[in-house]
């Protein structure tokens, strides 16, 4: 039995996020639809993680084992066939049996994208999220360089997180400009928390807006405490960049 690994693409615009969940529109229930269609049998998929309702991916990552083999060779291509127009299967391969698509990661980066305006920029709508307020990016970088390192990030975990370990490395934390008043927090670690990143982001925003200091960064980090830490941002911004094994 062949183990396949794909690489997905999604705007979780209108999914209730990865997850199979009852009478609700999600990635995974699309996608193991899609293999039933070309196998003619259900086929269970491992995900890397689940991402929530409204979160996009552009480099998710999924793994199957081939209940049989089939004559087209050109997998992604009939998939693609059967899966709806926000989710593409970019690219697959085959694997070997060890490989898991939740366990072996080394190394997850997501991105946080939002925008300075005035007013709401309607092709950035559920793509980003519009900020009314200048913005100090060089002081929300200095702010993210107290996230660096291997660090208990309890207050960065939404409270409904059923972890009890919240320890977490985190490699690189960055916003970038993409031009045009867009830029994207750029972060990368071991393992996230439940609504981690939306945290550290509406976080960061909180230090960019001068509403906090930089180095309070690194007292809310030492606090452990949800409530010293700024708002979750919202979903939409949210994107999976890439999971490397």
């Amino acid at each position: 039995m062949k183990r396949i690994k794909l690489k997905l693409e999604y705007d979780g615009t209108n999914f209730a996020g990865y997850q199979v969940q009852p009478e609700k529109r999600t990635v995974e229930g699309e996608l193991e639809k899609a293999l039933r269609s070309v196998f003619n049998e259900d086929v269970k998929t491992f995900a890397s993680g689940r991402t929530d309702a409204g979160v996009h991916a552009m480099g998710q990552v999924v793994h199957f084992d081939m209940p049989k083999e089939i004559k087209n060779k050109h997998l992604d291509d009939s998939l693609n066939f059967y899966l709806p127009s926000d989710i593409r299967v970019v690219s697959f391969e085959e694997v070997d049996a060890s490989f898991d698509a939740r366990f072996s990661p080394k190394k997850k980066t997501y991105g946080y994208k939002f925008y300075l305006s005035r007013c709401e920029r309607p092709l950035l709508r559920n793509r980003a999220l519009r900020v009314n307020d200048n913005i100090d990016i060089e002081k929300m970088n200095e702010g993210a360089k107290y996230l660096l390192g291997e660090h208990d990030f309890t207050s960065f975990v939404a409270r409904k997180s059923g972890k009890t370990n919240f320890v977490r490395t985190i490699y690189s934390a960055k916003v970038v400009s993409l031009g045009d008043n867009e830029y994207m927090l750029t972060i990368s670690g071991n393992g996230f928390l439940y609504n981690m990143v939306r945290i550290i982001m509406g976080t960061l925003l909180f230090v960019g807006q001068g509403r906090i200091s930089p180095a309070e960064v690194k007292d809310i980090v030492d606090a452990k405490d949800r409530k010293r830490a700024g708002k979750t941002a919202p979903p939409y911004g949210l994107y999976l960049l890439d999971v490397t094994y």
